[in-house]
């Protein structure tokens, strides 16, 4: 959620939303941020927040699709039995909450399952933490 406050302020953004949440996502060095940058039309992401302006805001407040994407990744961190809530978590969140504009032929649906099949299989995106190791 930090990545995504700084992706808003690079922007301009008066608040955090859900896009600010998907593109900082899209923009990590991971297995998650690599399906998402190939799934996401960045592009069209960008047009949405406008033209970089880098310029310091006030502090900034998190709009109804980013509290929603919250919510909903906590409600699928729980679902997938865990304590925690990962980047993938909020991916799932976000994809539910405000569906993106996405690259190519590829559908929500598809992204989705990609994206919780990531959550499963590492943990919910948790450093160091796979499925099998119970949090500490």
């Amino acid at each position: 959620m930090v990545r995504a406050q700084e992706v808003a302020v690079l922007f301009g953004g008066s608040c955090v939303g859900t896009e600010h949440v998907l593109f900082a996502l899209a923009d990590g060095d991971d297995a998650l941020g690599a399906l998402l940058a190939g799934s996401l039309d960045r592009d069209a992401i960008r047009q949405r927040l406008g033209a970089v302006s880098g310029a310091p805001g006030a502090e900034l407040q998190f709009s109804d699709g980013a509290k929603r994407t919250v919510a909903l990744a906590f409600a699928h961190a729980r679902r997938l039995g865990h304590n925690f809530i990962g980047p993938a978590h909020l991916a799932l969140g976000a994809l539910e909450a405000e569906p993106p504009p996405l690259a190519g032929a590829v559908s929500v649906a598809e992204v989705r399952t990609a994206v919780e099949r990531l959550a499963q299989d590492d943990g919910g995106g948790e450093p160091g933490r796979t499925r099998e190791e119970p949090a500490s």
